[in-house]
């Protein structure tokens, strides 16, 4: 008897042999066993109906229908922890619930596996179910009476077709074909190639690469997979994966292990959980197996791992990621953003649209077409530092390192104007509502912003070019500020409902971290998002780490202010007409 037989009750709808070689034969008159006591049973509900069911097969009934199957045809015995989340697909796939399906699986415990024999069972026993007389008006299968039809994606074409070909062998195993050639399913293959498997019953699979470069829009799926979620991004997901489910409101897997960034994967799984442990769902979405689970039904697995913990060692990152299945978010995320909203934050503190009374430094984003402008403003008081401290220096000078707490006032969205000279006139009239201190702006794609600037505003103006490792600078003191708690956010009751901040909010905790030797690279997760607010606020931050002074005499000498008095004047007269037009 198979391992797990033992000790578990189940409504078996055919007579198992365990994990016997079966000969053609055999596999033959298992296949007549399993369809003889499936029509029986399925019989007691059409014919005697109870008053709970009303005529109808219970869907949990059908769940073991199909997962029997799925044991059958591809000849493999599920552990217990895949059995539970296979029938969860097949549960969701019967009940049409368009849930969003989530697994985080230990690496090499079965995930793809379980997916592959699945879909492959689904494929062939779910139109022959809906083309049989007595579901002709069931309406959980009418949708397959032309098959089954899903789609494989991964973050890349070949770690897809890596799942599609495991379902595709499945499918084209010993038992499967037999049971294909069976005289009550009479099923061929009509496609097999590298990419795509479909049958004669309409069902078919393929698999797509879901890399950001890929076009993959337009495909109709009503079943579908996300291998390796947690590499998929989450423009990807959004924007192209999930609407090809919208026409047969498709149940979506994500399955994939933990790793050091947040994504889609990441936050459908804690969706998943909030809604658990709110009880907003009746049934378990979210299924979580780590290597001691496997490890529980797998001798072979149990070792392997054993060996791994020596050699990677236990409290290593590969270890706990790719075993223990914990998320080491800040080794791949520039911030926790749920740590930060608790530890960086001023409750009691609104935005502020208008103030003369403090020193304020400037951070500003310039963007240009498909990308905003973004202004923030930070109140410092230098006259009042946290700490000061001294160090020696590579040239083995002593120097003195004074920090400052920081608090960021507002923001200035000006979206999607590629008009420089529009944007200009828009810049100066918002600065002018505070007392300036120092403007960094963000001269990396256009310079010429920054110089104007300095000709017309009463304060120090430092053009900023973002190269790797000035960039680098940038957020490393960002992140020093933010971490020793120094750096500071509005995020009063008003304010946080506002679209500024949760922009803000959404962009910081979306910014991800590598290295590239000694430079910290912190970027947006792809080309489609933005990382316009953090670049403001971090230029910002960093223009308050050395003091300045209102009216800095550096822009006295400026080039551009060596004006005549009746020209300087012309200017203001013109930037007050210009604003009150506004």
């Amino acid at each position: 008897m198979s391992y797990n037989r033992v000790g578990r009750e189940r409504s078996a709808l055919f007579l198992w042999v365990g994990d016997k070689v079966l000969r053609k034969s055999d596999i033959k008159a298992e296949i007549k066993k399993f369809l003889k006591k499936t029509e029986k049973r399925l019989k007691r509900f059409i014919l005697a109906p109870c008053k709970a069911n009303c005529g109808r097969v219970p869907t949990t009934e059908l769940v073991n229908i199909v997962f029997n199957f799925c044991e059958l045809y591809s000849g493999r015995t599920f552990y217990p922890y895949q059995e539970q989340f296979s029938k969860r697909i097949i549960r969701s796939v019967l009940e049409n619930d368009g849930e969003e399906l989530t697994a985080l699986f230990a690496r090499q415990s079965g995930k793809t596996e379980t997916n592959a024999t699945t879909v492959g069972g689904m494929m062939i026993i779910l139109p022959q179910l809906a083309n049989m007389p007595m579901f002709a008006d069931d309406k959980r299968l009418q949708m397959f009476k032309d098959g089954l039809w899903v789609g494989i994606f991964a973050p890349s074409l070949r770690q897809a077709q890596t799942a599609y070909g495991r379902l595709k062998s499945r499918l084209q195993c010993k038992n499967a074909m037999a049971i294909l050639e069976d005289p009550e399913f009479r099923l061929e293959f009509s496609t097999s190639n590298g990419q795509t498997v479909a049958l004669t019953n309409g069902s078919f699979a393929t698999a797509i690469s879901a890399s950001d470069g890929a076009n993959i829009e337009g495909e109709s799926f009503k079943l579908i997979i996300c291998e390796e979620a947690q590499d998929i991004s989450n423009f990807k997901v959004r924007k192209s994966i999930h609407p090809m489910g919208a026409a047969y409101n498709a149940t979506i897997v994500k399955i994939g292990t933990a790793t050091t960034f947040k994504g889609d994967f990441y936050e459908a799984i804690h969706r998943n959980k909030a809604n658990q442990e709110s009880r907003k769902s009746h049934i378990k979405n979210h299924f979580e197996y780590d290597w001691n689970i496997a490890a529980k039904y797998n001798p072979n697995y149990a070792k392997y791992v054993e060996k791994e913990k020596k050699r990677l060692g236990e409290k290593s990152d590969e270890f706990r990621m790719s075993y223990c299945l914990e998320w080491i978010i800040e080794r791949g995320m520039f911030i926790d953003i749920t740590k930060f909203e608790q530890d960086n934050t001023e409750p009691l503190l609104e935005r502020s649209f208008y103030d003369k009374s403090a020193n304020h430094v400037a951070g500003i984003d310039l963007g240009g077409k498909g990308d905003d402008t973004i202004i923030t403003v930070v109140e410092v008081n230098w006259d009042m530092p946290v700490s000061v401290d001294s160090f020696i220096n590579e040239n083995g000078e002593e120097e003195t390192y004074t920090t400052f707490n920081t608090y960021l006032k507002d923001w200035c969205c000006i979206s999607n104007e590629p008009d420089y000279e529009e944007q200009y006139h828009l810049i100066v009239d918002y600065l002018n509502h505070f007392l300036l201190a120092r403007v960094v702006c963000d001269a990396t794609r256009e310079a010429s912003i920054s110089h104007r600037l300095r000709a017309n505003l009463k304060c120090e103006v430092i053009p900023f070019i973002f190269t790797t490792k000035s960039k680098s600078e940038v957020y490393k003191h960002l992140d020093k500020e933010i971490v020793s708690g120094r750096a500071r956010i509005c995020a009063g009751p008003n304010t946080v409902e506002t679209r500024e901040y949760k922009d803000f909010i959404q962009q910081l905790g979306e910014l991800q971290k590598g290295w590239s030797g000694t430079h910290m690279v912190v970027s947006h997760p792809t080309d489609k998002d933005h990382d316009d607010y953090p670049d403001s606020w971090a230029l910002a931050v960093w223009g308050t780490s050395f003091k300045g002074e209102v009216n800095n005499t550096e822009t006295v000498t400026n080039k551009f202010t060596a004006k005549s008095n009746s020209q300087i004047k012309g200017v203001r007269t013109r930037n007050r007409i210009t604003a009150k037009r506004r």
